[in-house]
């Protein structure tokens, strides 16, 4: 009867447990991690997500384009401020208990901004939105850099990497569909049903720690002020410069300022106080250092990419929100098939080739990207998508394993904070640099265009003259038939340079990931994690 119990006991233990490598991983630990993970996933989404709609938000709320503009840039100022004081936050509240706090905040918010009736309630609950939703990032990525095994972090860093690169491009997709077919304010209550599962799996998956309130008597509110202020001028700065036409602005000459007054006063304490609010001694090290530069230009490569595209599609090939978001379903579906494949590559090849090749990938479709024409639309782009989904996935989590090689676990929620951090900014500066250059580049464009033009030319004269005449003939008076035929004749030069725009920005992205593949070269050899160790593996 012993033998009997002690066999179903085992039997037990071996359906609650998966035995891989010697290492065990509880069902738990698997649920806190794909919890998390769905978390930071919808997190992303969010961004990307409201684009597709701002249009028929716009309308049903009564705003213009600069308020607008606000349901973005309000969600990522609270998003950037939050991400650097969630390691914090999270000990001093409790992993779980701080986690499950945000999940409600984030669920609760979305509601609400799908039930907004101004702007000013719009822009309230979309920032709180964005700082509830802002901890699941970092916290996704800390949690599998220390509750995972050794040999189970390339998984878990896969699942993270899904959640990077797939949430910005479907993002657009499944904004624009849900538009189309249910309206605007689904795009906020689809969080509903995957953040009540987010929510119950890390109130059962992760253990219960006790709080540390004692340790805010230890926060400097120097620091804490210094990083609010610097983060969120920032943010602003890119988010509205293109739009405010930079410094000709007097918020942003303010926001500028105030940037440069606060971020160099917060990095220069942190190195100086005994109890920093954020580690930042830990970009010493050559491989997070490199690792984390990589992810702020990957970054950049990364949104803006999809930013561009988008533009172009809506601009110039005159596509829907759900159009648009059919062609980005050919860089975000194929991944899920390719992410699984990544953790075996990573056993068998150096992660600094693997990481190179993927850049390249992405690379080569920019490339592809940079020769566009008036018949370039989405079946053009198709190829170039798959090769982009295709190298995505190769140099993400590669990338994230060199970087976080030498983090001890009990740095990893401030190298989670940096990291994310980073790649945010990336973001943003990757989305201002392409708003600001579509509009510089196609001045310049059209400038060299309307050299070849003039009006003493006498073709130009007798086309000018045709078609006034002809407008006159369908009952136009002469001072608007002129005005349009004049418009007529700019309208070729002026959509030629509009696409010209889009084929420099794509060159652009090409010459930031050769960038990437020379810094990638710094890189300390890393092998993927194969045992103890510090987070990363060695």
């Amino acid at each position: 009867r012993n033998r009997f119990g002690g066999q179903v006991n085992k039997f037990k233990r071996q359906h609650k447990e998966r035995m891989i490598g010697g290492e065990r991983v509880t069902t738990r630990q698997w649920l806190a991690v794909l919890g998390v993970s769905l978390g930071a996933f919808m997190a992303i989404l969010d961004i990307q997500i409201i684009n597709a709609s701002l249009r028929e938000i716009q309308s049903a709320i009564g705003l213009d384009a600069a308020e607008g503009s606000w349901i973005s840039t309000s969600y990522l100022i609270a998003e950037i401020i939050v991400i650097p004081l969630t390691g914090f936050l999270s000990e001093v509240f409790g992993m779980r208990r701080y986690l499950i706090l945000n999940c409600i905040g984030f669920l609760a918010s979305s509601m609400l901004c799908g039930v907004s009736w101004n702007i000013s309630s719009m822009i309230l609950f979309r920032a709180i939105q964005g700082f509830t939703g802002g901890t699941l990032i970092p916290l996704s990525f800390q949690l599998i850099l220390t509750m995972m095994p050794e040999k189970q972090k390339p998984l878990g860093l896969t699942l993270f990497g899904l959640t990077v690169t797939l949430a910005p491009t479907l993002g657009p997709s499944l904004g624009g569909w849900l538009t189309d077919e249910y309206g605007w304010r689904f795009i906020f209550f689809i969080n509903l049903i995957p953040g009540l599962f987010m929510m119950a799996a890390m109130r059962w998956g992760l253990p219960s720690a006790k709080m540390a309130i004692s340790k805010l008597a230890d926060v400097d509110i120097l620091s804490m002020f210094t990083l609010v202020i610097g983060l969120s001028s920032l943010t602003y700065m890119l988010e509205e410069g293109p739009r405010e036409d930079w410094f000709d602005s007097n918020t942003i000459r303010f926001c500028f300022l105030a940037v440069i007054l606060t971020l160099p006063t917060f990095v220069m304490r942190q190195f100086t106080l005994s109890k920093p609010l954020l580690r930042l001694e830990l970009l010493k090290d050559r491989n997070f250092a490199i690792g984390t530069l990589i992810t702020a230009l990957a970054g950049c490569a990364l949104f803006s990419g999809i930013y561009a595209l988008s533009i172009y599609l809506g601009q110039v090939q005159d596509y829907s929100a759900a159009q648009i978001g059919k062609v980005l379903m050919w860089v975000g579906l194929p991944q899920i098939a390719i992410m699984p494949f990544v953790p075996l590559l990573m056993r068998k090849i150096d992660l600094r080739i693997l990481a190179t090749i993927g850049i390249l990938l992405f690379a080569w479709s920019n490339m592809l990207n940079s020769v566009l024409d008036l018949n370039y639309g989405g079946e053009q782009f198709r190829f170039s998508l798959l090769i982009r989904a295709l190298g995505q996935p190769l140099f993400v989590i590669p990338l994230s394993v060199m970087a976080m090689a030498s983090i001890r676990k009990d740095q990893s929620g401030d190298a989670s904070s940096i990291f994310n951090v980073m790649r945010n900014l990336g973001a943003s500066i990757g989305i201002a640099l392409t708003s600001t250059l579509l509009v510089h580049r196609q001045l310049v464009h059209f400038s060299r265009f309307g050299e070849t033009v003039s009006a003493s030319d006498f073709r130009v004269a007798e086309k000018l003259y045709l078609t006034e005449g002809k407008l006159k003939a369908f009952g136009l008076d002469a001072p608007h038939a002129r005005y349009q035929a004049a418009r007529e004749m700019l309208k070729n030069p002026l959509r030629d340079s509009i696409i010209q725009s889009f084929s420099d920005i794509f060159v652009l992205l090409l010459i930031i990931l050769f960038v990437c593949v020379l810094a990638l070269a710094f890189l300390k050899k890393t092998d993927a994690p194969t045992g103890d160790g510090p987070v990363g593996g060695h």
